[in-house]
């Protein structure tokens, strides 16, 4: 209980997915074969083999876990529907929901609490021995259970009809651009669009290659480069490295988790257009948000809506008075912090957040309706304190699940709340940190004033985009950092 391991980002080549060269080979074919498809079945039987080979290739074990949970939501919304009861109703979404989470805790929770117990047992005396074991998670099985959830308890609200065809519902959960690490795609978003194949529209061609390129740009570009440089070996050893270069780590992880998991989402949304589908954006420029809030309604969209929708609103949100209110924030974010690792770190991320929304909340109530602070937060200074103040306190969490140690960590968040302009810089700063940071922070500016490029701008920029990628990445493959999740 002493360490808090997060993640370890491996190098295998299947790791990257989307630059993976078969990948790349095999998805022209793919679209081939979907649009030679005459018939809807033919397509969508296209599809769903297409998706099921490539959870086969990167989780080849577990494919059965899909498809046995696929099943059970399958059959467990035809019972809820069909059912002439409300009990009955109740009992099949009662099944699905327990399916779904008793695999998801199963695999991903059972070391952790078997550890915890190890740990229990020697604080009472009892002569027990480590764990020898470990289980490999299933590929994505944070993202589709959700799905799963969502479905049945879509169907049982009566929101949705249930799907009847087996194979137009395990395309929903399988399809493959959003398969491993989302966005968390809802069957009321994506089921109304499988009526009628759709067919991509020149736009939705030319937005999904401008998409590809920048997830891609910013995984291998921005995010894998500043892994490799120097957020992992500042954290793997923060004791050698010194304040100065303590705080420039801890703003480039932030970049960091930022291009990777953003990058993941834009190259899943950009092929997903390809075939004609449109999928929910899952990132709203995060580092811009004005409070925390703000925050997580910008960062993750997916999971946040998915947690307000599915358990923050059922055990009664905001309208069973103040202490519920906060009990529910608390608990929200608690599950939002276990739903992402099961670690001590990540149950510290949950409470941080959980903490912060609550205090933020309780501010916002408090200072709304008095002139003075109305006045003083419409100011364009308070606006810039607060974006600080946020920034501040997103990189300062974020430091709790990228530490190797409680040790390190406290180590890394005392240089980072020390932070003075004079010890700003370090000779252990590679001078390509903070020009890839600086990077980021154009994209959420340029975004931000909604800045766009003629044609001809935006083609030189993506011959640009390639020629960099091409030329100073090579040999970088990590693997997408929410996969592991």
């Amino acid at each position: 209980m002493g360490t808090a391991p997060v993640f370890e980002p491996s190098e295998t080549d299947l790791g990257m997915i989307f630059a993976n060269k078969y990948f790349l080979a095999l998805l022209p074919v793919v679209l081939i074969l979907y649009f030679l498809s005459r018939t809807r079945a033919r397509k969508y039987n296209v599809l769903l083999v297409a998706s099921w080979a490539f959870y086969a290739w990167l989780s080849p074990w577990y494919l059965w876990v899909l498809l046995l949970l696929t099943l059970i939501d399958y059959r467990a919304a035809i019972r809820i529907e069909d059912a002439a009861s409300e009990r009955g109703r109740k009992r099949w979404l009662f099944v699905s929901i327990c399916a779904n989470l008793g695999l998801l805790v199963a695999f991903k929770y059972t070391p952790f609490m078997y550890d915890n117990a190890l740990h229990l047992g020697r604080w009472c005396g009892l002569a027990v021995t480590d764990r020898h074991w470990s289980i490999l998670l299933p590929l994505g099985i944070s993202f589709h259970t959700f799905q799963g959830i969502s479905y049945t308890v879509d169907v049982y609200r009566r929101q949705i009809a249930a799907v009847r065809s087996f194979r137009d519902y395990a395309l929903f959960v399988a399809f493959f651009p959003q398969l491993a690490a989302g966005p968390i795609v809802r069957a009321v978003e994506f089921l109304p669009q499988m009526h009628t194949p759709p067919t991509p529209t020149a736009k939705q061609v030319a937005e999904g290659l401008h998409l590809f390129l920048i997830g891609l740009f910013k995984k291998l570009f921005n995010a894998d480069q500043l892994d490799v440089l120097f957020v992992s070996p500042v954290f793997a050893n923060p004791a050698a490295f010194d304040a100065a270069a303590h705080r420039w780590a801890a703003v480039a992880w932030a970049a960091q988790i930022y291009c990777d998991f953003s990058g993941y989402s834009d190259m899943a949304v950009g092929i997903a257009k390809w075939f004609g589908f449109e999928l929910p954006r899952n990132f709203d420029l995060p580092y811009l948000a004005a409070n925390i809030t703000d925050f997580w309604r910008r960062w993750h969209v997916s999971l946040s809506a998915w947690l307000r929708d599915y358990l923050y609103f059922p055990l009664g949100g905001s309208k069973r008075g103040p202490v519920r209110t906060y009990f529910n924030l608390m608990l929200l974010f608690v599950l939002c912090g276990l739903w992402h690792g099961a670690t001590w770190a990540w149950l510290a991320y949950g409470v941080y957040n959980g903490l912060l929304v609550c205090l933020h909340r309780a501010f916002d109530r408090a200072a709304t309706g008095r002139r003075f602070w109305d006045t003083v937060r419409a100011t364009r200074p308070w606006a810039v304190f607060a974006w600080a103040l946020t920034l501040s306190q997103l990189v300062a969490m974020l430091i709790l699940v990228r530490m190797n140690s409680w040790g390190d960590g406290w180590l890394m968040l005392k240089s980072f709340a020390a932070f003075d302009v004079w010890g700003a810089w370090s000779p252990r700063v590679p001078v390509w940190v903070p020009l890839l940071v600086a990077l980021v922070a154009l994209g959420h500016l340029c975004g931000k004033l909604k800045l766009t490029a003629p044609p001809p701008v935006r083609a030189a920029g993506y011959v640009a985009a390639v020629f960099a990628l091409v030329t100073l990445t090579p040999g970088v493959t990590k693997t997408f950092i929410y996969i592991q999740f």
